[in-house]
Formats: structure tokens, C-alpha cells, sequence
């Protein structure tokens, strides 16, 4: 599984549209897709791998230092796009440790 680093930086207001035009795009062109949030993409990936859910890519879209950033901009991705992804449960679950805090897309082909 690949991880790319491809994110914006910024309060909710200001990334918040861009965001969820970029997760549409990957609706487009995959197969599955899933949204979750860390505070370690690395250590992340390989939770992911070990998963043998087979997902091809992780890609970070959205860094902030703020926890309650974080939360809210899971819960808008996954309502926004709810019919198209593969979470079970609709955000919230909440980053381990001190931020800096990511959100990340999973994509399968």
C-alpha cells in the first residue's frame, strides 16, 4: 500500500469545500474508499496493512493542530459522502495522542 502526502492546512471554512470536492473525485475512481483520521500516518499504514483489508493507497488530505478540527472535518466528509464510502459508523472515534492531527482517504481499485 502506497501513502501520499496531498493535504490542506486551515480551518474548517476555508478547506472545508475544497475537501469534499477532492473526496468526490475519488469516488469516481475507485472502487472502495474510506475516511479516518491519526496522529501518525506512518504507524496508520501499517495498521492498515496488517488489516489485509486490501487497500492500495492512503492518501492524507487535511493536517491541523486542533483536535476539534480534526473530528469535525471527519463527520463532514463521511456525511457528505456517506453513500459512496465504506465507513461503518459516521466519525468520532477520535485521534490517539497529541496532533498534529491527519485526515486520510483509504482507496481500493
Amino acid at each position: 500500500m502506497d501513502l501520499q502526502y496531498d493535504y490542506w492546512t486551515g480551518s474548517i471554512a476555508v478547506v472545508k469545500e475544497s475537501l469534499i470536492r477532492s473526496v468526490g473525485q475519488y469516488t469516481r475512481y475507485f472502487e472502495r474508499i474510506k475516511i479516518g483520521i491519526t496522529n501518525n500516518p506512518e504507524r496508520r499504514l501499517g495498521e492498515h496493512r496488517r488489516s489485509r483489508a486490501g487497500w492500495n493507497k492512503m492518501v492524507v488530505k487535511y493536517r491541523t493542530t486542533s483536535v476539534t478540527f480534526i473530528n469535525q472535518m471527519e463527520r463532514v466528509l463521511i456525511d457528505h459522502h456517506w453513500d459512496y464510502i465504506q465507513n461503518e459508523a459516521r466519525g468520532g472515534g477520535g485521534p490517539d495522542g497529541k496532533g498534529p492531527y491527519y485526515l486520510y482517504v483509504l482507496l481500493k481499485y
